[in-house]
């Protein structure tokens, strides 16, 4: 019996890795579909869990960036602002809206933002997926917060 090769639990966190760097539900379901094939067609050679992981994680990466180079995410207008706006639709657009303004910050914040909220990865591990030092990812990490803060919160 074959074992299945990562958790639900870690499924579910690579899903919203997928989720913050396209800003996309669709694409993100269509990346993750994709990327999960491609694992049992690579499974021979990623026989280590953490392997297998970090393999995923640039894999997930990388098919982000060129689906966002060819389709790039439009930010939504807040259904708030609209006044033909039904309540339910304005909650649903609400619990998006982050992973939507999370996905027009530039690479690598984006994906170093991401690894670290979603505690994927260490830090050393994130440097080292990312092929930057320590003291650039320090520095990746800091643009990218105050970017997306400025993102969510825009000063008029």
């Amino acid at each position: 019996m074959q074992t299945a090769p990562f958790s639900n639990d870690t499924l579910a966190e690579f899903y919203r890795f997928t989720l913050l760097l396209t800003g996309s539900l669709k694409t993100a379901e269509q990346i993750m579909a994709d990327t999960l094939q491609a694992v049992q067609e690579h499974l021979e050679e990623l026989r280590r869990e953490s392997s297998r992981r970090a393999w995923l994680a640039m894999r997930i990466r990388e098919r982000c960036l060129r689906e966002n180079a060819l389709n790039p995410t439009a930010i939504p207008r807040l259904l708030r602002d609209d006044p033909e706006a039904e309540r339910g639709e304005i909650l649903k657009i609400e619990a998006f809206i982050v992973a939507q303004r999370f996905s027009t910050l530039p690479e690598p914040e984006r994906s170093a933002l991401a690894l670290f909220y979603l505690d994927i990865f260490s830090l050393e591990e994130i440097s080292e997926l990312l092929k930057i030092s320590m003291e650039e990812l320090a520095a990746t990490l800091g643009r990218a917060r105050a970017l997306l803060e400025q993102a969510i919160h825009p000063k008029v």
